[in-house]
């Protein structure tokens, strides 16, 4: 009789093994296709953020006949918190036409601190507060606050009488970490790709406005501040007339009728990322020169051995940067704040660009590329709507030739940073249609 074959009931090692190596491959295979997928999904998303921004603009004009202004909101008060210092972000003004109603009328809503910390942890101001400074509210008219006329009747408090609220309507400036309204996240101002999250930031903003292809006046507009109140200033209005000529003017009201190379051919917003802390070229801004010397060489920093020579999109150690004078100083981290570094890009360099600023603080002028952590370029909105992306090896033109400001030859000439600059000017005499995707 035959000794019968013993039957297996299990697989040997080397079955296993070469499973296991099967397995993994296919896994190497597909990971990327699905990565791939769901990056799409995300740079879908982001269009779409970035297109409900843009209607919402549109909304605006419509209902006040004007776009929302950059740098605006209230003033009249040299004491901390009492106003806004004219420095909010269109985003503010647009907030009703992004369903976000509720935020709106906290923001229109004199209030207490949400917090104890108050001004002493965010500036070192003291706690005495003026409470002198007129009521200010959202006038439907102007689409903008103002101020109401004081009242003379018998009934007003006796002069020792101060009112409980700390916060007036209009809110406070947008660095007041414990004004709640602040510190909320506007969901339709995140791109999906962008991971940063939470502190140092307040509440975060992926999208800004596009300010042109100038430096000067970026930060200031035609105003100044005298004792609170801002003013005209004529020598700041003829630096923001000759070097701000996009489509957003700072604390300057601009319409649809102003874009006369076409709404086709203009940039409204732009995407940017936001800094994550980790030295990023894009989001952490090198401290370069005065602004007299940036505006005339805004290649600044690639002439000099700034960046790491293994990661070229991060700043070698020893650079000065913004974020060794305060973490909280992080591009996009205030979607209320109207300063460039928070909500404003000017195309000089291509998307993805270092970022370069004239002096060490986050109110200063500079170079603010669009950017974001979409690969090989960043979304960006047109005048009448549409929605492109802007690859980063765009024609960018001369990026060491001469921003525009009074006196220099850019003035009312052509955008001399090629394609990408003639999109961000309102009135240059450059018809450029953005393509699909460039």
């Amino acid at each position: 009789m035959r000794n019968s074959v013993p039957v297996r009931d299990a697989f040997t090692m080397v079955e296993l093994l070469a499973v296991v190596a099967i397995i993994g491959v296919l896994v190497g295979l597909l990971l990327p296709a699905v990565q791939s997928a769901r990056e799409g999904a995300r740079r879908t998303s982001c269009s779409n953020n970035l297109m409900q921004i843009g209607i919402a603009a549109q909304s605006y004009h419509a209902a006040f006949d004007r776009f929302p202004v950059q740098l605006s909101g209230t003033d009249g008060s040299t004491v901390e918190g009492r106003d806004n210092d004219r420095r909010l972000s269109v985003f503010v003004a647009l907030l009703p036409f992004l369903n976000q109603q509720v935020l709106t009328d906290s923001i229109a809503t004199p209030q207490s601190k949400s917090s104890s910390g108050g001004y002493d942890d965010m500036m070192g101001m003291s706690m005495d507060m003026d409470m002198g400074m007129d009521d200010v509210y959202w006038d439907e008219e102007l689409g903008d606050w103002a101020t109401a006329p004081e009242d003379s009747g018998e009934d007003d408090a006796s002069e020792g009488e101060q009112p409980a609220l700390d916060y007036l309507a209009g809110g406070p400036e947008p660095f007041q970490k414990d004004y709640l309204p602040w510190s909320t996240e506007v969901p339709t101002l995140r791109c999906p790709s962008d991971p940063g999250w939470g502190d140092p930031a307040m509440a975060r903003s992926n999208y800004a406005v596009s300010l042109g292809d100038g430096i000067e006046a970026i930060n200031t507009g035609p105003m100044k501040s005298v004792q609170g109140v801002f003013v005209i200033d004529p020598q700041l209005q003829t630096e923001t007339g000759a070097a701000m000529r996009g489509v957003f003017v700072p604390r300057t009201v601009t319409r649809r009728a102003d874009i006369v190379d076409g709404i086709a051919h203009t940039l409204l917003f732009a995407e940017i990322a936001t800094d994550l802390g980790d030295r990023d070229i894009r989001t952490n801004a090198a401290i370069g020169p005065a602004n007299t010397v940036l505006r005339d060489n805004p290649d600044w920093t690639r002439r000099r051995d700034l960046t790491e020579p293994e990661r070229p999109m991060f700043w070698r150690t020893g650079t000065k940067t913004l974020s060794a004078i305060s973490s909280k100083f992080g591009r996009g981290y205030r979607w209320a704040d109207g300063m460039p570094l928070f909500t404003g890009v000017n195309n000089i360099l291509a998307p993805n660009s270092s970022m370069i600023l004239g002096s060490s603080s986050d109110d200063s002028a500079g170079i603010f590329p669009a950017s974001s952590r979409h690969q090989g370029g960043a979304n960006v909105c047109l005048a009448d709507g549409a929605i492109r992306f802007i690859s980063d090896s765009i024609d960018a033109g001369d990026p060491a030739a001469k921003t525009p400001y009074f006196g220099s030859q850019a003035q009312n000439n052509k955008s001399p940073y090629g394609i990408w600059g003639a999109l961000s000017t309102r009135a240059s005499g450059e018809l450029v249609q953005a393509d699909e995707e460039f």
